[in-house]
């Protein structure tokens, strides 16, 4: 298969850059003579439209490989990294990065071996007892797999055998061309295991009891018939574009189901979750999320950059990663959250639910850490 180049792989390193701590994807020489496909205008680090085509051959392959990848991910995790070496030595690049984010908590490295390492300190930590796929996607315009699991376990270091249930977004950078079909970048973003939560310091009890906000899959169907890609992705962008200063919250009322609900899946974000109120302590429906949007762009100049996003190809689910550079009115640094989140839509395309891991913001991180 020919390679694919598109504008947005050539800028994607200078657009995405994270700081030092979150770098991402590793630069990779690529032929000297790439296919080029339909490419998007150049940008900045403002959201455009995507105007490409999609490969839905492409988008198979790399579902197929990711899928693959995550199976060996977890039956390294319950069975021990040595029963997967294998498996991973066909999917994972010689310099892989791996980044995990827990809040406040965060854990890199690069190289298989690394990734092995991590495996083995999982194990450690839990019994996988089983674990399921619940969706995944690719985009072919810049080789992104996204997947939503479903893990059930239980925790050893807690010395319990009390079933668990965890979900986890996984998002990996794929090489795609006519050698190979590997993943050069793996970000995964998961709910807490109930020692971890223990270990934030303003969580109180009521808190540590709960630590696994369900994913709403009752309101995933099967992909509807007659809707387009392009009007998923075109709701998802709005979505960090009504977050921006200078944009107008009021545009999400074209984009969002009336019945609209914002779920906090680490389940302990202080401007999502209120643990007063069951059984949704960590959902916020449309109305409120309005005014938090509002309320945050009183005291925070906010640009949001939409970086990935996938559409499933069999359901209705999409995944974005989005990162905002946010500066304090009030004076102070600016400093980079980033989001992973599915987004739930509906037949017409309308966004019905945002599941969302989320960085903490500054006063959230402070609380967090028992700075407040």
């Amino acid at each position: 298969m020919a390679m694919v180049f598109t504008a947005r792989a050539v800028r994607r390193a200078a657009v995405r850059a994270p700081p030092p701590s979150t770098a991402r994807r590793p630069v990779v020489a690529r032929r000297a003579a790439p296919v080029l496909a339909p490419a998007r205008p150049g940008r900045g680090t403002a959201a455009v439209r995507v105007v490409a085509f999609r490969d839905v051959h492409r988008e198979e392959m790399i579902v197929k490989m990711g899928n693959g990848l995550i199976n060996s991910w977890f039956k390294g995790i319950r069975d021990g990294p040595d029963t997967v070496r294998d498996a991973l030595a066909t999917t994972l690049d010689d310099s892989v990065r791996y980044a995990s984010h827990a809040v406040v908590k965060n854990v890199e490295g690069q190289g298989p071996e690394f990734i092995a390492k991590h495996m083995a300190q999982e194990r450690a930590r839990m019994k996988v007892l089983d674990w399921r796929v619940i969706a995944s996607a690719a985009c072919s315009q810049d080789d992104t797999f996204f997947a939503l699991v479903e893990v059930k376990y239980a925790s050893k270091s807690a010395k319990s055998d009390k079933p668990l249930v965890a979900y986890k977004v996984f998002e990996a950078d794929v090489m795609y061309d006519d050698t190979a079909l590997r993943a050069l970048c793996i970000h995964e973003r998961g709910q807490l295991m109930p020692e971890e939560v223990m270990g934030i310091a303003s969580i109180d009890s009521a808190q540590r009891l709960c630590t696994a906000v369900p994913f709403p899959e009752a309101d995933v169907t099967p992909y509807p018939k007659g809707l387009d890609n392009e009007t998923v992705l075109k709701n998802t962008r709005a979505w960090c574009q009504a977050r921006s200063s200078g944009q107008q919250e009021g545009i999400l009322d074209q984009v969002l189901d009336p019945s609209f609900r914002l779920w906090d899946a680490y389940g302990m974000l202080p401007v999502i979750c209120d643990r007063r109120k069951t059984p949704d302590a960590c959902t916020v429906r449309y109305a409120d999320v309005k005014d938090i949007i509002r309320q945050t762009k009183e005291n925070y100049a906010i640009r949001c950059t939409q970086l990935d996003c996938a559409v499933s190809a069999d359901r209705s689910v999409a995944l974005q990663h989005w990162r905002s550079v946010v500066t304090p009115k009030a004076g102070g640094k600016p400093f980079t959250i980033d989001g992973v989140e599915v987004d739930v839509f509906g037949p017409d395309g309308k966004i019905k639910d945002i599941w969302l891991f989320r960085d903490p913001m500054d006063h959230e991180k402070a609380a967090l850490e028992g700075g407040a």
